[in-house]
């Protein structure tokens, strides 16, 4: 047994925070969290990692987007395996279409392209977090960037073409340049559980386009003089981007609900518990008058 003297005597508080919502709805789309999951604290920047190979995926990215716009936190985008394609560039052009001044970084673990680009987010007093898909590549990130290999990693599945799940812990690893990297395990679910602002910024686009509406609660639906309709007729914006727009609008929805009941549930319960004290107050009050 290893013996130490070293007692925690004090905890900061937490300048920031990146939280989701509780993992464990087993893929149902109308099953909601019920608690929220910390991910990380006191950060600088979140890297959404993702992989040039069947991992690149537009819509996850915007979700992952909007998870760390909700949190108040600054994003960076991480396309890994780049050595994967020839002309690796045009992944690039398509993020940025969605990622609206978001650095976008294209990196491959394999040759060294693009890692010198990250040196400056990793230097002293600052911290970052990976966040991504299992096998996306965030383990084998971090070694390239430490100069070894500190992180357990897998090899690429020969079946489905993409990295396998390693990490199982949250790793806080003070780096070579004299920041921290946070590794996470890969996130299978990203759901919310804050909703403050991430819309408008992982959705810019769509939010301007709104502005020009007809009516000022237009849903982007169906109603005449929509901008956002016209603007995807008109081939400005993808059909996909804008029903990710309309699903994880209602979430957020959701999420106002969800908090406005349950804070007056909370004032319900509050002046239910005055009530019982003042009414055993008035029964403690009755039972002495009626022994004088």
């Amino acid at each position: 047994m290893v013996m130490t003297d070293h007692v925690i005597s004090n905890v900061l508080p937490r300048k920031n925070v990146l939280s989701r919502g509780a993992a464990g709805r087993r893929g149902k789309e109308n099953a909601q969290p019920t608690r929220a999951q910390v991910i990380a604290a006191n950060l600088d920047t979140v890297f959404v990692v993702c992989g040039l190979d069947r991992d690149f995926n537009l819509r996850r990215i915007e979700r992952c987007l909007t998870l760390i716009y909700n949190c108040g936190l600054n994003p960076a985008v991480i396309l890994t395996k780049a050595d994967l394609h020839m002309h690796p560039e045009v992944f690039t052009r398509e993020v940025e279409t969605i990622a609206f001044g978001v650095p976008v970084h294209l990196v491959s673990a394999k040759d060294g392209l693009g890692l010198v680009q990250l040196e400056d987010y990793l230097s002293p007093g600052k911290t970052c977090t990976l966040i991504g898909s299992s096998g996306a590549g965030k383990s084998t990130l971090v070694n390239r960037l430490y100069g070894k290999s500190i992180q357990l990693t897998g090899s690429v599945s020969e079946t489905v073409g993409k990295g396998t799940h390693t990490t199982t812990s949250r790793d806080l690893i003070i780096m070579p340049q004299g920041g921290m990297m946070i590794d996470n395990p890969g996130i299978r679910e990203i759901a919310f559980w804050d909703g403050d602002g991430g819309m408008e910024h992982a959705f810019a686009d769509i939010e301007r386009l709104a502005l020009e509406c007809r009516f000022s609660d237009c849903s982007h639906m169906h109603e005449p003089g929509c901008r956002v309709q016209q603007a995807l007729i008109e081939g400005e914006i993808t059909k996909d981007r804008v029903e990710n727009y309309h699903k994880m609008k209602r979430e957020m929805m959701y999420l106002s609900d969800r908090q406005h009941k349950t804070a007056n549930r909370v004032e319900r319960e509050r002046w239910k518990t005055v009530a019982a004290e003042i009414k055993a107050m008035k029964k403690r009050r009755g039972k002495e008058r009626v022994k004088l």
